[in-house]
């Protein structure tokens, strides 16, 4: 692609753009990768959350070190944080304890730990430290501890040490209008909490089709769909990796939001979401976080999105030339979308352009 040829593509798609914030976060985005300065990363975090802490760029290892040794730690939550400074925590830190609201969790138990109730964490809580490990519920477990005694000072936030989400993606920007009857292409579910979410928001939708080629994640979203069945709509559940064709590749299997396309020793079977979505089915919403086989994927869904128009929610942030191509593929499949781009993290990743029709 010749130099003026991209300079102009970079201008046609910066004034496709129906906001301010869309326009600046794009700009903001591409000073980032031209330029490697993490203030650009400071500017868009502070552009859309200003309440977010920016992340440090700390490690796991780094933040368990920078935690007190005099009095005991309860880490608050169980979930994908807990678990990442797991191996750190064994062998450095003697007194801990784990705090979850979920009784199933206090039943089974974190990693031979014990998890104890929230009411007992707080017991003696002037002689602790806590550790919110959630961001989805950051405020929400704050609230509760300063409640129930915890002075603030003994109360940390993950958040400066952890590249994290919001947990706002998707279906709350003022853009968005939903369907008497919304049906969603959930790709790259994970472990179905997207469609969950989006079922929260949004009782009007009626199916998701869920794509999920990581067998440790697809079994978690079967296990989901059985224990949240009242919570979630009809779902048809897939064990593919969103492609432009059918076919199979290797995959790196992470058993978490990270599996990817890629060199590993997995492989995975794809299928084109045009080619698995009943005809008879008015697709409303596509969402995807496919770990960089975005381009690939929306191309599998060329019939489906030129026919219905559905409203797109596609992650932005996975390779550097999404910028370019994303949002041009995008515009020549249905040229009246109108784009928004919205930024969901502390750090350099959870970045979202929306079409709408």
């Amino acid at each position: 692609m010749l130099e003026k040829e991209i300079i102009q593509n970079f201008k046609d798609i910066y004034h496709m753009f129906e906001d301010d914030l869309s326009k600046e976060l794009y700009l903001n985005r591409l000073a980032w990768l031209i330029t490697g300065d993490y203030e650009y990363v400071e500017k868009i975090v502070k552009r859309s959350h200003p309440d977010m802490p920016v992340f440090s760029r700390c490690s796991e290892e780094e933040f368990v070190f920078k935690l007190p040794r005099d009095k005991s730690i309860v880490f608050y939550g169980t979930g994908s944080f807990a678990e990442r400074i797991l191996l750190y925590i064994k062998g450095n830190l003697k007194n801990i304890e784990f705090c979850d609201g979920s009784r199933e969790k206090q039943i089974s138990g974190f990693h031979g730990y014990p998890v104890i109730q929230p009411k007992e964490a707080v017991q003696n809580g002037k002689d602790k430290s806590f550790v919110i490990c959630t961001t989805k519920y950051m405020d929400e477990v704050r609230e509760y501890l300063l409640s129930n005694g915890i002075l603030q000072e003994n109360i940390i936030d993950i958040r400066p040490y952890f590249c994290c989400g919001t947990g706002d993606e998707y279906f709350y920007e003022d853009f968005l209008e939903f369907s008497d009857k919304e049906i969603f292409v959930d790709a790259g579910c994970c472990d179905l909490g997207t469609t969950a979410d989006f079922f929260k928001v949004c009782r009007n939708l009626q199916k998701s089709y869920a794509f999920e080629p990581d067998e440790a994640n697809y079994k978690k979203c079967i296990e989901r769909m059985e224990r949240e069945k009242e919570n979630l709509p009809e779902i048809v559940m897939l064990p593919y990796g969103t492609w432009s064709e059918k076919t199979e590749l290797h995959f790196d299997a992470t058993a978490d939001g990270c599996s990817h396309i890629g060199e590993g020793n997995a492989v995975i079977k794809t299928a084109p979401i045009d080619d698995v979505v009943d005809p008879a089915d008015k697709v409303t919403f596509i969402k995807m976080d496919v770990e960089g086989a975005e381009l690939e994927s929306l191309k599998g869904a060329e019939k489906v999105i030129k026919r219905d128009k559905p409203k797109l929610a596609i992650c932005i942030y996975h390779k550097p030339e999404d910028v370019i191509t994303l949002p041009l593929y995008m515009k020549s499949l249905v040229p009246e979308y109108k784009f928004y781009l919205r930024s969901y993290s502390n750090a350099d990743n959870e970045m979202v352009l929306y079409a709408i029709p």
